[in-house]
């Protein structure tokens, strides 16, 4: 509970008294949050209007509107208004006082004081300007957390260029996912990172994301990491070069309040990673009030947010810039060398407004430690804590190893909004387990799936009923804002459903349960993960874990629980244990059906659990179509679920797929799901070639239109890329199952693999064609993805023909070249035969098969 020094003392309440001077509204009690929340949700184009009075915004040019419409989606903010999202970050703090620190895991420091800052942002901006970079174009980075990146972002800011960035610890084709698909100009790339005290040297990835990409952008190198540029590090100019050959530009150009400012990536591992764009000025409003008032952030204050470039908490914590505030950059791991270090950094650096996750805190009690006791802490007044749902018995450890009179602030926002819906503040209570209220300006409610408001006490849908300036401005790539309204307003039209499962308490705090569609539902009951996650994590020989409810295609409901444990013990005992625990702090009904103990768990980038995709894959799906390898933390531990569903579905292969009765209509792609735009290019590609067909020809044939056609692929390459993956995709599943059905040994194999390929060949001549000639026509980043998905089959037949030649079976004396000739004889079909020959199919596999068995040298 807040003192009354606390709430007085405190901008929110200070903001509140202040609305009642300027005679915009007058509340019965200013110290009441919840009088001002409920007046901010009401009126939102009056509270938002004077947040920017308060905080005293520099306008351009003034807005004709505040807000246009309350429609969603649609709304528009300050409408013929201008301004620099930039500016606003680089007008406080005085110019002596630090406002960055960099802290490495090894020991490494540094910092630039906002004097600095200031300087080199202008440096850089006018580097970038002097190369032509402008309003709209995109500067991306491929960088760890460090200095530069912030320098970087506000430069680009300040020119009203568009801003992206992934960690370094992305792959590179994970990296140009997301970032090629912006056509970036300028390219910021690091050297490495460090982890666990440990240089990662990630030079060789830039050279590969630069080939990738799918334009040729400007790459500026930047030392990272500890690891030293040399002279096979791909790049156009150094950091050190942009910033001492051009006029600074001093002054920010003011751009359109929605104009965009950075680009967001979800995390990708459901399907292709959607960018979320942002515009300046939705931005500047969440972050001048997120940290503003319900951190309480200010000029003094030292503010510390744990994250990583590829979690929306990395541009949440910059905005400690905004405020005045001294903002701490982390490279590395949070426990290494051991779980306290993240506390040593509060104590060193006189951190006053730290953030972490739920996952941090758990650790930390698990480990035994002893903050409050062991570290100097009085600087310290609040600790945030997101990422997912803060267990009550967190609140309590913090009290008893921290401080007991600490706020400990939860919070949940999202990517979506780069802010905050529902959080803590300073005149407001902390309970256990709970987040203490709806954020200012956010408009929330509980809803049912029939679209009727719940009262306190219930679960539902968390749902936003007006209008936020932070929501996005579009989606990128999404000309008709079709995603867009799918991601958000497709259950409930013109209301934001945000996907998680919550309930307001009779006290008006928020119980987040999880997300609505990983929701436990046992027999009709719904059960919320978060309550069992926090009774197994509190044993302390358990270090994480994940639990999903499966329902099963005869109608059977399964809840099992993946266990990451230590080792020593007793594995039943552990069994044992977790059930007990979880029926003591909870009930019967939410012990899982079976615990089940894995070496790992994957996790998103930003370290969120795949309850979604494991739940999938243990239904069924195709892995590959439900997660992407490139987007989690841990590929193995994924791939061990992987092997773990497949052999408790009787899935002896990758391959998902049943054939119909008859072969020749079996396919993956059935052709009413094929898409419109794949299957107009798979007769248009075949008739006129790729370089022969346009775009207007696929949407003639598709029939739709030219702008419908981008909506779905960005470019005609694209549209190739898909299709060809599409068919060699069927091939390879196709011959997965011809060999699964064959006996096991080498002839029959080989025999139901050529006979497919054939097969395959002689029914989708169109699509064999396109996937061979085309080739040459795809781009070499695009070509490679072919070539390692094609490779997979060649691998395939190269393998049954070295075991036969192992086992006497076949008698060629090379081996790969055989599988390479049959591989080409076998597509070389599809150039000649016609379906309505007058060679009947069996006597047409007949003699190819022959040909093929006398490659091998069958004995």
């Amino acid at each position: 509970m807040p003192t009354d020094e606390q709430i007085d003392g405190s901008r929110v309440v200070h903001f509140a008294r202040w609305l009642g001077s300027q005679g915009i509204v007058t509340l019965d009690d200013p110290r009441d949050y919840r009088e001002l929340q409920a007046w901010s949700a009401a009126e939102p184009a009056r509270f938002w209007e004077a947040v920017t009075v308060y905080f005293g915004v520099d306008f351009g040019a003034k807005a004709a509107e505040v807000l246009s419409s309350r429609e969603m989606p649609g709304a528009r903010w300050f409408h013929g208004s201008s301004m620099n999202f930039a500016r606003e970050m680089l007008k406080h703090g005085d110019a002596e006082r630090d406002a960055i620190v960099l802290v490495r895991d090894d020991g490494h420091r540094e910092s630039v004081t906002f004097g600095q800052l200031r300087e080199q942002v202008a440096a850089v901006a006018g580097a970038l300007a002097d190369r032509g970079v402008g309003q709209g174009d995109r500067v991306v980075a491929y960088l760890p957390n460090c200095i530069e990146g912030v320098v970087a972002f506000l430069a680009s800011a300040t020119i009203g260029a568009v801003w992206s960035q992934t960690g370094m610890d992305y792959a590179p084709t994970a990296a140009m996912d997301r970032l090629g698909q912006l056509d970036p100009t300028v390219l910021i790339a690091g050297t490495g990172y460090l982890f666990k005290g440990v240089q990662q040297d990630r030079r060789d990835a830039v050279a590969e994301l630069r080939v990738l990409l799918p334009v040729d952008a400007l790459v500026v190198s930047i030392e990272t990491g500890g690891v030293p540029r040399d002279d096979t590090t791909p790049y156009d100019v150094t950091w050190e070069q942009l910033q001492h050959f051009s006029k600074p530009v001093t002054t920010a150009v003011n751009v359109p309040f929605d104009h965009p400012l950075w680009v967001l990536f979800t995390s990708g591992t459901t399907g292709r990673p959607k960018g979320i764009v942002h515009g300046h000025g939705g931005a500047l409003l969440e972050q001048l009030i997120s940290p503003g008032f319900h951190m309480d952030l200010g000029e003094g204050d030292v503010f510390f947010w744990f994250t990583t470039p590829n979690w929306m908490m990395w541009n949440a914590q910059i905005c400690g810039l905004l405020h005045g505030a001294t903002i701490v950059l982390y490279d590395g791991s949070p426990t290494h060398p051991d779980t306290g270090m993240l506390w040593r950094v509060v104590e060193e650096l006189g951190v006053t407004v730290f953030g972490t996750s739920p996952g941090y805190l758990q650790a930390s009690a698990r480990d035994g430690l002893e903050p409050g006791r062991d570290q100097d802490l009085t600087a310290l007044k609040l600790i945030g804590v997101t990422g997912s749902v803060l267990p009550a018995s967190s609140n309590q450890w913090v009290r008893d190893h921290v401080g007991a009179d600490l706020q400990l602030g939860s919070m949940s926002g999202g990517t979506d909004i780069v802010g905050i819906f529902v959080a803590s503040a300073p005149n407001l209570p902390v309970y256990d387990g709970e987040i203490s209220g709806p954020a200012l300006g956010v408009a929330l409610e509980v809803w049912n799936e029939h679209g009727n408001r719940l009262p306190p006490g219930e679960t539902g849908e968390m749902v936003i009923t007006q209008p936020m300036p932070s929501m996005p401005i579009a989606f990128w790539d999404d000309p008709e804002g079709e995603r867009y309204r799918d991601a958000y307003f497709d259950v409930f039209p013109g209301v934001w459903r945000h996907g998680d499962s919550i309930t307001i308490t009779e006290r008006g705090t928020i119980v987040i349960h999880g997300r609505t569609d990983s929701t436990l539902n046992r027999n009709g009951v719904r059960l919320g993960s978060a309550e069992i996650y926090e009774a197994v994590e509190s044993l302390p020989e358990v270090t994480d874990s994940l639990v999903v409810g499966v329902e099963l295609a005869e109608g059977g409901y399964w809840m099992p629980m993946f266990v990451v444990a230590d080792a020593a013990g007793d594995e039943d005992a552990l069994r044992a244990r977790i059930v007990e625990t979880i029926a003591g702090r909870t009930s019967r009904r939410h012990v899982p059906d079976e615990i089940i103990l894995v070496p790992s768990l994957p996790h998103t980038r930003t370290g969120k659990r795949l309850e979604v995709p494991v739940k999938r894959i243990l239904q069924g799906a195709v892995p590959r179509r439900v997660a992407s390898m490139g987007a989690v933390d841990d590929v193995e531990a994924l791939k061990w679920l992987i092997d773990f569903a497949n052999k408790r579905n009787g899935v002896s292969d990758v391959s998902r797929i049943l054939p119909t009765d008859a072969y020749d209509d079996w396919r993956i792609y059935h052709e009413q799901d094929l898409p419109r735009v794949l299957s107009a290019a798979l007769d248009v590609f075949a008739e006129k070639g790729y370089h022969g067909t346009t775009t207007r020809q696929l949407a003639d044939r598709s029939g739709l239109s030219v702008p419908g056609i981008y909506h779905h692929y960005k470019s005609k390459q694209d549209i190739l890329l898909d299709l060809m993956m599409v068919i060699v995709d069927e091939l390879i599943e196709r011959s997965r199952f011809a060999i699964a059905e064959a006996a096991d040994e080498p002839r029959a194999q080989f025999d139901a693999l050529v006979s497919s390929m054939l097969l395959f060949h002689v029914y989708r001549r169109k699509g064999a064609i396109v996937s061979t000639s085309e080739l040459r026509s795809l781009e070499p980043g695009n070509r490679r993805k072919y070539l390692e998905r094609r490779d997979e089959l060649q691998a395939m037949l190269d393998g049954i023909i070295d075991r036969g030649v192992s086992t006497g079976t076949f008698d060629t004396p090379y081996p790969g070249d055989a599988g390479r000739a049959i591989a080409s004889m076998c597509a070389g079909v599809a150039t000649w035969y016609r379906p309505e020959a007058p060679l009947s199919f069996d006597p047409l596999l007949d003699r190819y098969l022959s040909i093929a068995e006398a490659i091998v040298g069958v004995r």
